[in-house]
């Protein structure tokens, strides 16, 4: 049997060879890994391909790396709906909480300086006006009248509501706005790993620590440390960072970014609600720091917390230190999961009769809650790819090509946080002033200083959150770009150019005026976040979960 390297032999052309050599439908599907990207690989490929035989080959020892508690709007939609799962059965059984967006506070200024700095990026699409979006009329009346609000409070009706610790849903389940969730990440791994024995998956509990390959490059089978060989026709590596099938034994390139994110190392640490009726909440908060920035995730009984940051700039020691001081807590008293990670992505992420999902294709640091989007992002394009599981039809180039844009657009609006920060006070930050720029964003930085629409959505918010195949297309709106931006002192040059007459149309002053209404009435209504997760977490029978349990 081999083992480790000597099972790294490769070819450039094992995608043809191999693409002969499966025909047919899928029979036989070996996943690599388990924790959340494994768990989520199984349950999704079952009810994709239900007449496939799903094995999942998790080790029990390895530790799972759970950091990314912090999701997007689309994961109910393009994930839980797919598995035939509503949201008020998965939202307990993960401890899920609302996150109407993020607060970014001292990206301008370090705290010392400016205690109150901070801006918001929430979710929604803006409405548009004659065919232009409502961040270019904000700007115009910035220009042309030179005083005018904030940009998240003028046109995000969603502030308000965020800044009073509202619920984005009333008691009765009535959705207010387009919300995403924090949960528990082993808690979902636990729950997905039930649906999917309960659903016919195989478990093998040992490590896979080499792979067979067959003469036309595709995987033949698995080894495992037990000396068991998994044969399959298809499989998917979920291994993590190791990436042990498209890294090792398909030894698919590794294209380096940390020439574009500096951050390469994270520290994590949980602590307890110090009320139980304290509020919770409703966003994710990305406070920056000296070398770095610090996420704050609420969950009911405790938040999830840590520093991402970059060893070239400081130790881990000393990154320790600085978030303890940060938190006001005593860093010997903390439990700290410690992590280095690989910036970057598989040139490829599917070769012959291989699919890397989660971090065995790529890592992007969390700090727009990326993480499980790039996963279930790859498994909905995989299913996309290969129809009906027919291996006879299956389209490699069109789903690496999408996986690759999905990443490389992700990439740049989270350097984009970096590069065009202010922010010059430590060597960290004056060295993100220096960062390559890809064509791609420095692009779209040419056009928003231009006062050009960067990305033009045409749907509803609804609509918009309900098409994933468009949404992936057009993930970044132009709200985004706009809030990053203005919220960091950055703004356009010009007005765009339908509006550069100087002359406002009457709906247009409506339209603000209904945007701030609308927030304020809301805030006054909603219960609060903490009330609608009791009131979620409660039957009949009383608590459907302790919510005084704060070890998980």
């Amino acid at each position: 049997m081999r083992r480790g390297n000597e099972v790294r032999t490769r070819e450039r052309d094992d995608d043809q060879r191999g693409a002969g050599r499966a025909r047919g439908k899928l029979d036989r599907i070996v996943i690599v890994g388990g924790g959340t990207s494994g768990w989520m690989s199984a349950t999704y490929l079952q009810r994709s391909y239900p007449d496939a035989h799903v094995t999942v080959i998790e080790a029990p020892a390895i530790p799972r790396v759970g950091v990314g508690e912090a999701t997007i709007p689309n994961l109910n939609s393009a994930f839980w709906q797919h598995l035939g799962i509503p949201e008020s059965e998965w939202m307990p059984r993960v401890r899920a909480t609302c996150k109407m967006g993020i607060k970014f506070a001292n990206w301008s200024a370090p705290q010392i300086t400016d205690p109150d700095d901070h801006y918001w990026h929430l979710f929604g699409v803006m409405p548009a006006y004659a065919g232009v979006p409502l961040p270019h009329y904000w700007n115009q009346q910035r220009l042309h009248h030179g005083t005018v609000g904030r940009f998240d409070e003028e046109c995000y009706r969603e502030t308000a509501v965020a800044q009073q610790q509202r619920s984005p849903v009333d008691l009765d389940g009535q959705k207010w706005s387009n919300y995403a969730w924090h949960f528990d990440s082993n808690l979902m791994a636990e729950y997905l790993k039930e649906c999917s024995l309960e659903w016919g998956a195989r478990l093998i509990a040992e490590r896979v620590v080499g792979a067979e390959r067959a003469g036309d490059g595709a995987i033949s089978s698995v080894q495992t440390d037990h000396g068991n060989s998994i044969e399959g026709d298809f499989f998917v590596d979920c291994s993590g960072f190791r990436s042990l099938l498209m890294g090792e034994v398909m030894g698919e390139p590794f294209l380096d970014a940390s020439d574009q994110l500096l951050c390469n190392a994270a520290v994590a640490t949980q602590l307890p609600h110090h009320v139980d009726d304290a509020p919770v909440d409703a966003y994710t908060t990305a406070t920056a720091l000296n070398n770095g920035w610090s996420w704050h995730i609420p969950l009911l009984g405790r938040v999830g917390t840590g520093y991402v940051y970059s060893n070239r700039h400081c130790s881990e020691d000393e990154a320790i230190a600085e978030f303890s001081d940060h938190l006001g807590i005593d860093p010997d008293a903390q439990t700290w999961n410690r992590l280095r990670f690989p910036v970057g992505r598989r040139q490829r992420s599917w070769v012959a009769n291989c699919v890397a999902v989660g971090l065995a294709g790529n890592f992007l640091e969390p700090l727009e809650s990326t993480a499980l989007y790039l996963t279930y992002g790859a498994l909905h394009q995989l299913v996309r790819h290969l129809p009906d599981g027919d291996l006879n039809r299956a389209d490699r180039d069109g789903f690496n090509e999408a996986l690759a844009y999905s990443y490389d657009d992700c990439k740049d609006f989270v350097q984009m946080h970096y590069v065009c920060s202010p922010r010059s006070d430590t060597r960290f930050w004056q060295d993100n002033h220096q960062l390559n720029v890809s064509p791609s964003l420095q692009e779209k930085l040419d056009r928003y200083r231009d006062g050009q629409v960067i990305n033009l959505t045409t749907t509803s918010a609804d609509a918009y959150y309900n098409n994933f195949d468009y949404e992936f297309r057009n993930f970044w709106t132009e709200g985004s770009y706009y809030a990053v931006l203005t919220g960091m002192g950055v703004y356009p040059e010009r007005v765009h150019e339908s509006l550069r007459s100087g002359q406002e149309p009457q709906a247009i002053q409506q339209l603000f005026s209904s945007v701030k209404e609308r927030g304020a009435r809301a805030a006054e209504v909603l219960p609060s976040h903490r009330d609608f997760l009791v009131s979620l977490y409660h039957d009949e029978n009383g608590p459907v979960i302790d919510l005084r349990d704060r070890d998980r």
